[in-house]
């Protein structure tokens, strides 16, 4: 298993969905903050500061959550790819969709001072579940596509007499 490629392919991913959600948020208005969001988990307030901590955390989230991807190309499907990979994006979706559902219950400005994603980001409406699926499948695509060929099965060395 190519664990760092696997790893840096995570973080890539996570870079260009934190890119298409600035993107999402500034040009077409959509109050999608997930790295504000992890961020003031750990830093109460909402500046600079949580927001760069919720990248770190979105980027190492990335990271290994692609070494699990990478565990699932060698010894699940066997191969890699951006489709293989974009598929196991959609499975993600749905893990992630589930955990932004139970965001409240550990957020400390859930919902006081910052708004509730909802599950699979329901609350943002339609767009907000459909950039869930979206996201996660982009991500998986990128991963699946730089982590390239899976490993293997390795032949045993021979043992000269």
């Amino acid at each position: 298993m190519k664990t760092g490629r696997a790893f840096l392919a995570g973080v890539i991913g996570a870079v260009v969905m934190s890119a298409i959600l600035w993107i999402a948020r500034n040009m077409m208005g959509i109050p999608a903050h997930m790295e504000m969001m992890l961020g003031t988990i750990v830093v109460p307030n909402p500046a600079l500061t949580a927001w760069l901590v919720g990248f770190a955390i979105h980027l190492m989230i990335g990271g290994i959550l692609a070494v699990i991807y990478a565990w699932g190309f060698e010894h699940i499907t066997h191969r890699s790819g951006w489709l293989v990979g974009a598929l196991f994006g959609l499975a993600n979706a749905i893990v992630a969709g589930l955990v932004m559902g139970i965001i409240p219950a550990v957020h400390p400005m859930i919902p006081e001072q910052m708004p509730a994603p909802g599950a699979f980001m329901r609350n943002l409406g339609a767009i907000g579940i459909a950039a869930e699926f979206a996201l996660h499948a982009i991500y998986g695509a990128i991963v699946g596509a730089l982590y390239g060929p899976v490993v293997g099965e390795r032949a045993p060395r021979s043992v000269a007499p």
